[in-house]
């Protein structure tokens, strides 16, 4: 018994034969269709599970711009100008208390976002983050 070869790395196949009643094919040239449609299913689960590892962002207080909104451009290798990632805290469970505090303060001053192919432009609407602090996403397309 032979089993269908799933390709490593995974492909995906845009034209896949079509077969009707009437198509007349052994065993062999079905395989390749079944194939085709594994390694795009393969291809598929592959990249969605890279989308929702999180890639850490460091946004340093430095890198605001001076006028409202506040904005600070990031490079995010992999990341297109058709995501939309989500942003998630960062706070570590060896910082204090107080720290916790003070980087869920700066996080939330996040109100808003952009993305473009190797960047993502942060903004901050009302306030200007004034320490140094850090990020996930999840939701970017090459993140491998």
């Amino acid at each position: 018994m032979e089993f269908c070869k799933i390709k490593n790395p995974p492909e995906y196949t845009l034209e896949v034969e079509h077969w009707t009643r009437d198509t007349d094919a052994d065993g062999d040239q079905m395989a390749v269709v079944i194939e085709q449609l594994l390694n795009n299913t393969f291809y598929n689960k592959v990249k969605e599970e890279r989308r929702q590892q999180p890639v850490l962002i460091n946004l340093p207080a430095s890198g605001w711009s001076r006028e409202a909104p506040y904005s600070q451009k990031v490079v995010v290798p992999g990341v297109m100008s058709s995501d939309n990632p989500t942003v998630h805290s960062c706070t570590p469970k060896g910082l204090t208390p107080a720290e916790v505090k003070l980087k869920r303060k700066m996080i939330s001053m996040i109100t808003d976002g952009e993305s473009e192919d190797d960047y993502v432009i942060f903004y901050c609407g009302e306030k200007r983050p004034t320490e140094d602090f850090s990020v996930y996403l999840r939701g970017v397309s090459d993140n491998g």
